[in-house]
């Protein structure tokens, strides 16, 4: 017996003088066994996603750095502050997705508000940079799982482990990454807020050293006054202090991620808007107050801080808050927290391998990439996205080449780092554009369903703050001797990679800016609709 037809419904409202005049649909005929995406996740999903989403590694382990660079004022500023700009991003990128969930997320709203060149030169360039993320927290799986095996011919054994458990939770569907996810979340969440009164009972003289830290190395060394050897110190402080940006540019780094799952969330409005709304102050408040305390109970000179600077002799297997937990003489804990971070690293691989296989669904959607990647199957799983990805997610294995876990590691972060900033630089210039479009056609932000007070300046912010820092962001490349060329291409290799796929896009396809007067501004999304494979 054939399968009888379903209909996908997409919407695109006319306006006419700032009111609505028409609306037009266009019906599209699907074959009800066909793979579709299944919007199984729930709210309850979404928010915990939105919010522990980017609690990885950033913060357990890369945290460490930030405060060796710029010690503890530094490093609360330098989070601070581009927390600040992240929040905007969202709020940009919030009002966009909240308007149209059913679009290709920030790919497609870069082909539609500024130019399809531009479109595929983003979506591309995201699916680099999480396909090179998933890898990113493999690694630092097995630098935390070094704090109890020091044998390197066992890490492997490790990564292999890791690779199977997070392509196996993706491919069992949305359903159960969702549930997946909501578990890891909530031992994030709980964690983190556990290692902040911890860090504030110890830094008050709780701990068995019976040690009131107080303010001590705010006192002692703010910031870092010999960065690189630099004089005087006042420019070895802003250099240290501008190396925290990028470092915390890569702790928040897949916040943009939550609209990749617009496409598989239930009532995406309601969801979405929530999530945006929730991610700010509850992401940017836990990781500036997790800093703020680490930066009070130790020093930004203590010799075992994760990947520390050249004067720092530590192993990389410990982050600042087992190092704070072994200074204050607590027995026990330090294993108990760095399983959680080995968790953690599980956790955020996972997502970003989800996001690198919807992010290739999606350009294979739009024509942009091979068509076999849209290929779904009955549970949701876009099959053979999900496979290229896993794939790039082996490069985990750089971890067992000679120069072990730490060059891996901080390669990886770096290029997935620049990515991070480029897409949140795209999203804003989309907003922008978008803003731009909807005015000089009448159309009014009282029509959206979710608005910010924060635009469209913040848009502007994020773009002119974010160019500044992607353009210094590899000046330490600069600083050593000999010149470090390996640094230098892992910080900047983003750059030319979106230039030339902007240009040969444009060159081919004959692409141009959209006029703002013939910019598709309505929202195409259809209450309780899916989106179906168009291969």
């Amino acid at each position: 017996m054939s399968a009888s037809p379903e209909y996908d419904i997409e919407k695109k409202a006319s306006h006419n003088e700032g009111s609505a005049a028409s609306a037009s649909a266009d019906v599209v005929v699907h074959d009800a066994d066909a793979g579709h995406m299944h919007r199984s996740l729930k709210g309850r999903q979404v928010s915990m996603i939105a919010i522990a989403g980017t609690i990885g590694t950033g913060l357990f382990l890369g945290s460490g750095k930030a405060l060796a660079n710029g010690g503890p004022v530094g490093a609360l500023i330098g989070y601070g502050a581009v927390g600040c700009l992240v929040g905007l991003m969202m709020y940009s990128l919030g009002e966009m997705m909240v308007w149209d969930p059913s679009a290709g997320g920030f790919i497609e709203f870069s082909a539609r508000y500024v130019d399809p060149a531009m479109g595929f030169a983003m979506g591309w360039q995201f699916w680099f940079q999480t396909a090179m993320t998933a890898p990113v927290e493999v690694v630092a799986a097995s630098i935390v799982i070094s704090f109890w095996d020091k044998n390197d011919a066992h890490k492997p054994i490790y990564i292999t482990v890791m690779l199977i458990g997070i392509i196996l939770v993706n491919l069992a569907g949305i359903k159960y990454f969702g549930e997946f996810e909501f578990v890891f979340a909530a031992i994030k969440i709980v964690t983190v807020l556990g290692l902040i009164v911890m860090c504030l009972v110890i830094d008050l003289g709780g701990g068995p050293d019976k040690d009131r830290r107080g303010f001590r190395y705010w006192r002692d060394e703010p910031f870092n006054n010999d960065f690189f050897g630099v004089v005087p110190a006042s420019k070895a402080r802003f250099l240290g202090f501008w190396a925290v940006l990028t470092q915390a540019a890569f702790s928040y780094g897949g916040m943009e991620g939550l609209a990749m799952i617009c496409l598989e969330a239930s009532n995406p409005r309601v969801t979405m808007k929530t999530a945006v709304r929730a991610i700010f102050y509850r992401i940017v408040g836990l990781y500036v107050l997790a800093i703020l305390l680490i930066g009070m109970c130790i020093s930004r000179s203590q010799p075992a801080l994760l990947q520390a600077n050249a004067e720092g002799s530590g192993t990389a297997a410990q982050s600042p808050f087992v190092i704070i937990i072994q200074t204050a003489g607590i027995k026990v804990l330090s294993h108990i927290i760095n399983a959680v971070v080995l968790t953690s690293a599980f956790s955020s691989g996972n997502e970003f391998l989800y996001s690198s296989s919807r992010a290739l669904f999606m350009l294979a959607q739009q024509g942009q990439a091979p068509r076999v990647f849209a290929k779904v199957l009955k549970n949701g799983v876009p099959i053979y996205a999900l496979g290229l990805c896993s794939c790039f997610a082996c490069l985990g294995y750089l971890a067992c080449g000679k120069a072990g876990a730490n060059d891996a590691f901080n390669w990886l972060a770096n290029i997935t780092t620049l990515g991070s900033m480029i897409t949140w630089w795209g999203i804003a210039v989309s907003h922008i554009r978008w803003y731009r479009g909807m005015k000089a056609q009448g159309l009014s932000r009282e029509m959206l369903p979710f608005t910010s007070w924060t635009q469209p300046a913040g848009a502007w912010i994020v773009m002119v703050s974010f160019s500044v820092i992607v353009f210094f962001s590899g000046f330490q490349a600069f600083m050593t001797k000999p010149f470090d060329f390996q640094s230098f291409i892992s910080n900047y290799i983003n750059i030319p990679l979106v230039l030339i796929l902007y240009f040969a896009y444009k060159a081919v396809r004959k692409t141009k800016i959209v006029r703002l007067m013939e910019m598709d501004c309505g929202t195409h999304y259809v209450e309780d609709s899916v989106v179906y494979s168009k291969y």
